[in-house]
């Protein structure tokens, strides 16, 4: 995405600004910038409103970010919460916080730490999620899923504490799948580790399963 007459952009306070092409784009405070932004990098200490479509190689974000078209990144990281309207595609993300898209989210690596609501398919070639707060997605794919429950403190800035943080997804399926506090229609895999606090109505699987002593599954299929 480098190109040398794009200009760098910096908003302090609580601004807006239109959309267009950037270098650098740094956001301190309130911020709305109207129109779609393609830039190199991204960073965010506040709020900050895209109305439209975001691309950039590096995002940043400390704080709320909320985009009002499709996200398309490098890398993702930070701490708050992000919410996209349309789908999201990032190569990497690690966020600590809530993650929200109203479309399918596509990631190679893909670590979540918190909540998150993916209204279309999940997949990642890995999806790590330390869940804080309740999980929803309609399809989960990819290579290494790993669903498990945290009680970071530190999350708590950004999600009130659940104590039954689950998450919720139709289907599961992918090649190593490890589950804990689930509620699935359908989990597929090769190999499948079934936790605590999982109920599962279908579980199909090939080479191997460890199922937990209080998990629930319905319907079990060695393929």
């Amino acid at each position: 995405m480098a190109d040398e007459t794009r200009q760098d952009l910096k908003m302090v306070g609580t601004t807006s600004s239109g959309g267009g092409r950037f270098r650098s784009v740094k956001i301190t405070g309130e911020s709305v910038l109207n129109g779609a932004v393609d830039c190199d990098k991204l960073a965010c200490t506040g709020e900050l409103v895209v109305k439209g479509e975001l691309r950039s190689d590096e995002v940043k974000v400390m704080g709320e970010c909320r985009i009002e078209g499709p996200l398309n990144a490098g890398s993702v990281r930070g701490q708050g919460e992000i919410e996209v309207k349309a789908s999201a595609r990032v190569e990497t993300m690690k966020m600590t916080g809530n993650v929200d898209v109203g479309g399918h989210f596509e990631s190679g690596d893909l670590r979540l730490f918190g909540g998150f609501r993916v209204e279309g398919l999940l997949s990642a070639e890995r999806l790590e999620l330390r869940m804080y707060g309740p999980c929803r997605a309609k399809e989960i794919g990819g290579g290494t899923l790993i669903v498990k429950r945290s009680r970071a403190a530190a999350l708590a800035k950004w999600i009130k504490p659940h104590s039954q943080a689950m998450l919720n997804v139709d289907i599961v399926e992918g090649d190593s799948v490890e589950l804990e506090h689930t509620t699935a229609g359908i989990v597929r895999g090769n190999r499948v580790v079934i936790g605590p606090g999982c109920e599962i109505g279908r579980l199909e699987y090939r080479d191997s399963l460890v199922l937990h002593k209080n998990a629930i599954v319905k319907d079990q299929v060695k393929l």
